[in-house]
């Protein structure tokens, strides 16, 4: 399954490119005092100290904000709701009333801000984002991919939204328009966890497994207690016989989830890859025991399958891997021999060639 963003990380994401939009408030009023005054009607005066006051409204939410959260979330809201009251076209508070709706699930609410936005500014790229987002956790892929493009046909250096436009095309059946999403995300941000977590899981769709274990090893590598790149990584080490590896990662699975019986009877399946037979009773005893206290029958039933094939079985030694055969040399041209019990010529020196290093992993 394709990972989605986590919405705290999108969230600060969103707020970092909200920094530059509150600043935009500022810099309007002072723009606006610079003007030469005029006599105004009533109803321009009335609309004025509206506008002043939402702007004021705005600084004080924008004051709540510090390292990407609000100090007091519900005062910020409050102050964000008059703002947009007093003045309906202001865009800045618009946008940062959606990232907290957002934040507390009122998905509906945020979409209509971020809609009002886009109908006074269509090129405004946050409100965009948000909405290909929103969309995306709608599950409407094929609108989320189109709000996404229209991000990148703003600016084509947003790793996220080459990130979750990606991932909207792995739900739409489009892995390799995925993979290329994934491949320039991670080019715009080498240290994107879900872009090489969501790469990985694409090349499993495709069978490449050897591209797959290298990304998700990279996503490891970013955050080595992500149960599903453990998980997914260790279905693709089973899918390449690697059940040491296998075994390690339904470990370290085990110790994030340790009363999990699946995860058990998986390690058990790896322990018996590698032989181990004595290690895949054990742990699949434990799912049994832990399939029984749930009460699930049908699971203790297959977990009992696995005690019988491997309980009273020893344990198989691993067979040494053969040493790669010597190449020979590029110009060497074979002599046939007339004497079969002739011993091969040695090179200088009478020790056999190295046999060459073996391929880095």
């Amino acid at each position: 399954m394709i990972m989605r963003q986590t919405l705290p990380v999108v969230l600060f994401f969103f707020r970092l490119l909200a920094l530059s939009g509150g600043l935009l408030v500022f810099s309007g009023c002072l723009a606006s005092s610079a003007q030469p005054r005029s006599a105004l009607t009533d109803q321009q005066a009335e609309l004025q100290r509206r506008e002043a006051t939402a702007a004021d409204a705005l600084d004080k939410a924008v004051q709540l904000f510090h390292n990407g959260e609000y100090l007091d979330e519900d005062a910020a809201l409050d102050y964000l709701d008059q703002a947009v009251e007093l003045d309906p076209n202001q865009l800045t508070a618009r946008y940062r009333r959606a990232l907290i709706l957002m934040e507390r699930g009122r998905m509906e609410a945020a979409e209509a801000d971020v809609r009002k936005i886009l109908e006074l500014r269509p090129d405004h790229i946050q409100a965009r984002f948000t909405l290909g987002y929103i969309l995306s956790q709608r599950q409407e892929y094929l609108q989320a991919v189109r709000e996404f493009s229209q991000v990148l046909d703003l600016d084509d250096s947003v790793a996220e939204a080459f990130a979750l436009r990606g991932a909207a095309y792995a739900k739409s059946g489009r892995t390799e328009d995925a993979i290329h999403d994934f491949d320039r995300a991670i080019a715009l941000s080498p240290a994107h966890f879900e872009a090489y977590y969501n790469r990985g899981l694409a090349h499993m769709t495709l069978g490449d497994d050897e591209r797959a274990l290298y990304d998700l090893t990279q996503a490891l590598s970013l955050d080595s207690l992500a149960l599903p790149v453990l998980m997914a990584r260790a279905t693709v080490s089973m899918r390449l016989a690697d059940f040491d590896r296998a075994e390690d990662d339904y470990r370290r699975a085990l110790l994030l989830t340790p009363t999990d019986s699946g995860l058990y009877a998986l390690l058990a399946e790896a322990c018996a890859g590698s032989g181990d037979y004595p290690a895949a009773a054990d742990a699949a005893r434990r799912a049994l025991g832990l399939a029984r206290a749930e009460g699930d029958a049908r699971a203790a039933a297959a977990y009992e399958e696995q005690v019988r094939a491997y309980a009273g079985k020893p344990k198989v030694e691993p067979k040494p891997k053969p040493a790669p055969l010597p190449e020979p040399e590029p110009d060497a041209v074979p002599q046939a021999s007339t004497d079969a019990e002739k011993p091969p010529a040695q090179p200088e020196g009478g020790k056999p060639p190295a046999p060459p290093a073996p391929p880095a992993p």
